[in-house]
């Protein structure tokens, strides 16, 4: 199933606009309910960045300092989903996103799932190395080497070893290759994480945006060379890519959260009854039991869960100010 944004025929500053208005009142209701509502100028509407809690006003839609946040990245095939700060948007896509793109596209193409796509590469035998580009099609790879970004000497070795094993002879060391792009994995599950929040702040509102729980998540996207969360995030390669699910998990009791799913991705969170601290749901993901997928396969993390789904936002519902 794909979910679509509920845009209608609006254009970005339309959407701004109304997704400013309805958080601006959303949050004067939350502070107001709260016994808070000095925590807000006294005059005029104000919005939050869910990302860093920066207040903004009005004039934000105008100077271009509130933007529309694709949930996930636009590149992983996300939509319109939440306003956030310009910087907090912006750093985000250089520093985290970029590299969950790449880290799809790795996939993707190793899963057969982009048979038109070709990704660069180092073809190798032994010591021997030349360049080029590699392309998935049905159970094989095909490679293409391109002498002009290679060393010629090494590149004319390759070609004779490569020779070789077309005529039947066995080259002395093994035929491999090696993406050229390298990823950042860290960075690309914190892009999976920040989207997760993301979703969780659009389907709940400002009460689940200031649990104190989520302080450490916002400091982790702050610095992400920094090792302040665990992982939160499995992963399950048969999912499909529009795969959008939100649960709140009951059971097993040590894992009781808030879990987004995301294609191929299940993030956990801080759930909104007797919520668990980051490291507490960490050390539960790391003792749930593993299933090998198939024989010589890589294990999977299955999950023994049982709990409630609750709709998938598709803009900002601020369910939890109803």
């Amino acid at each position: 199933m794909r979910f679509v944004v509920d845009t209608g025929m609006m254009k970005p500053q339309e959407w701004r606009e109304r997704r400013f208005a309805e958080g601006a009142a959303a949050l004067h209701r939350y502070h107001a309910a709260t016994g808070r509502p000095d925590d807000l100028p006294p005059t005029g509407e104000h919005y939050v960045c869910p990302c860093c809690m920066s207040q903004h006003g009005r004039e934000a839609l105008s100077n271009g300092t509130l933007t529309i946040e694709d949930v996930p990245p636009k590149s992983v095939g996300g939509r319109w989903l939440v306003l956030t700060c310009e910087k907090c948007n912006s750093t985000a896509g250089t520093r985290l996103d970029e590299q969950a793109r790449l880290r799809e596209e790795q996939l993707d193409f190793l899963e057969g799932r982009a048979p038109d796509r070709a990704l660069t590469e180092k073809i190798m035998v032994d010591e021997s190395m030349t360049r080029g580009d590699i392309s998935h099609v049905d159970d094989a790879f095909l490679l293409f080497v391109d002498p002009r970004r290679s060393d010629p000497r090494q590149h004319a070795e390759m070609m004779a070893r490569l020779d070789q094993a077309a005529a039947g002879n066995r080259p002395d060391g093994q035929i491999g290759f090696e993406l050229t792009k390298q990823v950042d994995l860290v960075r690309a599950r914190l892009s999976w994480l920040r989207a997760a929040y993301l979703v969780a702040f659009a389907a709940l509102g400002w009460p689940y945006a200031y649990m104190p729980y989520l302080a450490p998540l916002r400091a982790q996207l702050a610095d992400p060379d920094a090792t302040l969360l665990p992982p939160l995030a499995l992963a399950d390669p048969a999912a499909m890519p529009y795969r959008r699910d939100l649960v709140v998990v009951q059971e097993p009791y040590e894992l009781r959260s808030l879990a987004v799913l995301l294609g191929r991705y299940t993030v956990f969170l801080p759930g909104l009854e007797d919520p668990q601290p980051f490291m507490s749901l960490g050390s539960a993901l790391s003792k749930l039991p593993v299933q090998l997928t198939s024989p010589g396969a890589p294990g999977r993390k299955q999950i023994p869960w049982r709990g409630k789904r609750i709709s998938w936002p598709t803009r900002p519902m601020y369910a939890l100010h109803q």
